[in-house]
């Protein structure tokens, strides 16, 4: 027992990443029997989860290319665009990456890392897809189930496919809005649904909005409440997609470049059996996690620290943002005394059309197009996070998410991920108090 102990404060209490680690050479599957050799190389959130039985294929590095429009924007604007000295302000963007080459002893480093991720390849004008929660506990059993046809985000700045462009005017000036829900399931939530507006100024908050048809009302959440654990579930508003606070509100330090085991051409699209195993009581924490191939990837680990707003739950959180698309992956959390808590975790593919798994004849995973009906086509790879979640490693205990929906509900609304394509619901019509009240009978 006192062993046991002792390891999980040592978790607790690593580091983000070594500069230096060993990392799994192509063809290696790093499990809890050879974690010790490869520890160094893991976040702390995946050595909690390999010690817990998940599996890590490695297969071979692949290059993720820029969209041509996010490039030839990227190209024409962000040799314009600066930094406020405080950080707190991105000056003269237009479109595309702000911030393309970043020295690392630059030290506003860490800081132009999250504006890149902020503008990401993957969200330019618009995006959203379906989607489904389950809480699961130590033993794997799952503990409830939320599902939702619609998350969807509109990006108001930066935008490149879609009329207006390259800003929707509005004012003041948003950067982005999104909504989650109305939910589905469960059934004493349906219609529920968040909304948040991210405004340009750095002075001002964002708005969020949280409705609750039971009882019929409209709650605004402070700065401090986005931190907090939402409908039941283990996710902050402020985690998802790994990172939602606004850059404005916190201080970031750069802590270098690292290689990262990343699932990102991972397959597994709307699929269950992405997941090494199923919440069905029988599985403990492997029912949290994926057992799908991994590569190492160049990565940018930022830790920001709340500066703007009082009583907020983390003390810290360290994003590791990936080098090419700007998507991050991991977002580790600390509670108050600085000992990790929760970290947000997801795993992606790319392509012109998804991609699933499969078993090759000699029991290895490969990436396969998806079976799923209807897929959405592109003419340029998009990015796909198709499963992940908020796991609290205090308590054993996670909140994971599909996306699209996992079983695939024969409903209105998404089943697919879409990019930059008109939607009825994602227009600037459909992003107010009265649309998230209009939408809870959807």
């Amino acid at each position: 027992m006192r062993k046991a102990l002792a390891g999980v404060a040592a978790l607790m209490a690593s580091l983000p990443l070594a500069a230096m680690a060993e990392m799994p050479p192509v063809g290696t599957v790093v499990s809890k029997e050879n974690l010790d050799k490869y520890r160094d190389s893991l976040t702390p959130t995946q050595q909690y989860f390999v010690s817990n039985g998940m599996m890590v294929p490695v297969i071979e590095y692949k290059r993720y290319e820029w969209p041509p429009p996010y490039k030839e924007a990227t190209e024409k604007y962000s040799a314009q665009v600066k930094l406020s000295p405080d950080g707190r302000d991105m000056l003269n963007y237009v479109a595309g990456a702000p911030f393309p080459n970043i020295d690392d002893n630059d030290p506003q480093a860490a800081t132009k890392w999250m504006w890149n991720h902020e503008q990401k390849t993957p969200y330019t004008d618009n995006v959203g897809c379906g989607w489904n929660v389950e809480l699961v506990n130590s033993s794997g059993t799952r503990e409830r189930f939320f599902g939702s046809n619609f998350w969807r985000r509109m990006m108001w700045r930066g935008r490149m496919y879609m009329d207006p462009k390259p800003v929707a005017p509005h004012d003041p000036a948003i950067g982005y809005t999104e909504q989650w829900g109305p939910l589905h399931d469960p059934n004493d939530l349906k219609g529920s649904g968040v909304l948040n507006f991210r405004y340009v100024s750095p002075d001002v908050p964002d708005d969020s909005y949280l409705y609750l048809p039971e009882l019929r009302k409209v709650r605004r959440l402070s700065m401090a409440n986005r931190s907090d654990a939402f409908w039941g579930t283990d996710i902050d508003i402020d985690s998802i997609w790994t990172w939602n606070s606004k850059l404005s509100f916190w201080s970031f330090k750069y802590l270098g470049s690292h290689k990262l085991l990343a699932a990102f051409h991972a397959g597994g699209y709307a699929q269950r059996e992405a997941w090494c195993a199923q919440p069905d009581g029988t599985s403990g924490i492997r029912s949290f996690v994926w057992c799908v191939p991994h590569e190492a990837r160049d990565t940018a680990v930022s830790e920001g620290t709340p500066t703007g707003f009082s009583q907020y739950a983390f003390s810290r959180r360290i994003l590791y943002i990936d080098k090419e698309s700007y998507m991050a992956q991991y977002n580790e959390g600390y509670d108050q005394g600085g000992q990790l808590w929760k970290s947000w975790y997801m795993m992606s593919d790319t392509g012109t059309v998804p991609h699933g798994i499969e078993k090759a004849p000699d029991g290895s995973l490969q990436v396969v197009e998806t079976k799923t009906a209807n897929p959405p086509k592109y003419q340029w790879d998009h990015i796909y996070p198709n499963h992940g979640g908020v796991v609290d490693m205090q308590l054993n205990h996670s909140s994971h998410w599909d996306c699209p929906d996992g079983y695939l509900y024969p409903n209105i609304g998404v089943k697919h991920w879409y990019h930059n394509m008109a939607r009825d619901w994602n227009t600037p019509e459909n992003f107010t108090i009265n649309y998230l009240i209009k939408s809870a009978g959807f």
